[in-house]
């Protein structure tokens, strides 16, 4: 059950006029700020949020963090039928320090199970170390290792899976 009370934060899942456009942006600036992703990083991320809004499924979830200056973290589940994919997990680096990540990951992690999804899966860039780490001491193991362009760049994308079959 997801208990969310930090003063001065509010936790929400339904989408509102304006709200992609913020999420592309805030998606944008930190992978900007933090790996130095060119600017077609967010025709990227706007395309996958695209496929979010345009062809919904039922067991997609997604939570959004905000304080009186805007979005904090962000996170989202995407139904593949018998597999979640997660998306779009970001905190702004002034709550990094909070433990909001972990909140955030957490929640999703427990939403992924109650809805009897066999898999998690999510996709990250090498440089994304502390990512890494962080899905790792989770049960996430790397599957797939590719080399991908993104904006005349070329990244390292490592593929993660977590299985909740016994």
């Amino acid at each position: 059950m997801e208990i969310f009370d930090v003063p001065g934060l509010t936790l929400r899942h339904e989408l509102k006029a304006g709200d992609l456009g913020r999420l592309i942006e805030f998606s944008g600036i930190y992978g900007h700020s933090n790996f130095d992703y060119p600017i077609a990083f967010e025709g990227y991320v706007a395309e996958t949020f695209a496929e979010f809004v345009i062809n919904p499924k039922p067991l997609n979830r997604l939570w959004m963090v905000e304080d009186e200056q805007g979005l904090v973290g962000t996170i989202g589940v995407v139904d593949r039928g018998d597999t979640a994919q997660l998306r779009w997990f970001s905190v702004r680096p002034d709550w990094r320090e909070n433990n909001l990540g972990k909140f955030l990951f957490g929640a999703a992690m427990e939403y992924i199970q109650e809805n009897d999804f066999q898999k998690a899966w999510l996709s990250t860039f090498s440089e994304s170390e502390i990512a890494i780490a962080f899905y790792k001491r989770r049960g996430f193991r790397i599957m797939v290792e590719t080399d991908v362009e993104i904006g005349g760049k070329n990244y390292h994308e490592i593929v993660m899976e977590k299985s909740f079959l016994t």
